[in-house]
């Protein structure tokens, strides 16, 4: 079974070449005669391996590049023959060679640019372009799954955010047991409510994260490397292609990156996550979405209801973003670097390490968390409107129930943001 797997990572990896490079049609089938399709695609040419290459982003191979990449392949230039030779390969030429690479460097885009710089190892080339349409629906999907999992936390956290943490006999209240309570009182169902708004709301926000983040990075890196190639014409040699530190972003770049990230997805989806917030609080708006939403509109003042508490979860998103995308980044560095010796980290790994930066991120904004939460459910079924301002509602709350009330719900929130976030960055990663 493990032959089969592997057989079946070579050749999807040598058919997404082949495709790439004009070689086959997207179905496997060889240009311009038909083959069977339990035939491997036919030879490919240095010229083909250049298109292949250049397909993915890497503007900087060049002729000679390619033709290094059929010699890696071939005997031809090491057994004396002449480098006129070897103009194709087979594709059991690249299985002998596939068969090294760990099967992340199989997936797509990666074989072909790790081929290139196996043959060219003295030479510098840029990374692959990322693929944005991949990045949009790779990170909903991921935020969707995720959001889904950890719906009776967030139920929990939102609960225990809203009414403070002692209950009615002055007992503390847990995660474990508001879920309880709303299991008892609206059965598994209200474990779940306000969650399609959830997955409505992350789906297209948690796919501009990621699509905004990872592109602004693209976007800076490739710009510094047009300002070095501007102002400095020296030769690359003795300079590895694989390691990228040359041209890796600082710490300020990666933070606005993050942060645009934020603002941008927080201001185009915060109208569902208002909803979901009054649908998920007791005594909050009742009925299905549609209906929440028409009570929403009707009895809080119209389109404005839909925008309450937006200041401060522009700032929280803004600064959790930045922080979340940078923690993740930087201790994914870090791990690389000082824990498997320079291996890249597996999507599980990655997982795990996103977690821990959003937990890291999630104390930070925190408080903010909570004023948001009281300024979007002031008002709704008879609630009365304590506070004017975000500025006013911090200050109430410090003041009448202590500085540790800023940070109501942590646990529930820890409980929640750790799986939910580790689950996001492992499907991503996965995609």
């Amino acid at each position: 079974a493990a032959a089969r797997r592997s057989e079946r990572s070579y050749r999807a990896a040598w058919d997404d070449i082949a495709t790439k490079a004009g070689a086959v049609t997207p179905g496997g089938v060889a240009s311009p005669s038909p083959s069977p399709p339990s035939h491997p695609p036919r030879t490919m040419t240095s010229a083909e391996a250049l298109t292949a290459v250049r397909a993915v982003g890497v503007d900087t191979a060049t002729a000679e590049d390619a033709e290094a990449m059929i010699r890696l392949l071939t005997r031809g230039g090491d057994d004396g023959s002449s480098k006129a030779a070897c103009v194709s390969i087979s594709y059991q030429n690249f299985r002998r060679y596939a068969a090294l690479l760990p099967r992340t460097q199989l997936r797509s885009k990666n074989a072909s640019w790790c081929w290139l710089v196996s043959a060219t190892p003295m030479k510098a080339h840029e990374r692959p372009r990322a693929q944005p349409r991949l990045q949009l629906l790779a990170g909903g999907f991921a935020g969707a799954c995720a959001k889904t999992l950890v719906a009776p936390l967030d139920r929990a956290r939102t609960i225990i955010q809203d009414t403070g943490w002692c209950g009615q006999r002055g007992s503390r209240k847990t995660v474990m047991g508001v879920c309880a309570k709303v299991f008892r009182g609206e059965g598994v169902a209200g474990l779940f409510r306000g969650n399609a708004v959830s997955v409505m709301k992350v789906l297209p926000c948690n796919a501009l994260q990621f699509a905004i983040f990872n592109g602004l990075k693209e976007q800076l890196t490739r710009a510094k490397k047009q300002q070095n190639n501007n102002t400095n014409n020296a030769s690359s040699k003795g300079v590895t292609s694989t390691a990228g530190d040359k041209y890796s972003l600082t710490l300020a770049e990666r933070l606005a990156s993050g942060g645009v990230a934020g603002a941008v997805s927080t201001a185009a989806c915060y109208p569902l996550d208002a909803l979901k917030s009054q649908m998920a609080v007791s005594g909050g708006l009742r009925g299905g979405v549609v209906a929440a939403a028409k009570q929403l509109y009707l009895e809080q003042g119209g389109i404005r209801a839909f925008y309450k508490g937006l200041g401060p979860t522009l700032v929280a998103d803004v600064v959790g973003t930045a922080l979340g995308f940078t923690l993740y980044d930087t201790l994914t560095a870090a791990y690389r670097e000082r824990c498997v010796g320079g291996r890249k980290a597996t999507p599980f790994e990655k997982g795990v390490l996103g977690g821990v930066g959003a937990c890291c991120s999630m104390t930070v904004t925190m408080p903010l968390e909570v004023v948001m939460t009281r300024m979007r459910v002031q008002g709704i079924c008879g609630r009365p409107v304590l506070y004017g301002s975000a500025l006013e509602c911090l200050r109430s709350i410090a003041r009448k129930e202590g500085i540790s009330s800023l940070w109501l719900g942590t646990t529930a929130a820890y409980v929640k943001i750790f799986p939910q976030l580790a689950a996001t960055y492992f499907l991503f990663e996965l995609a």
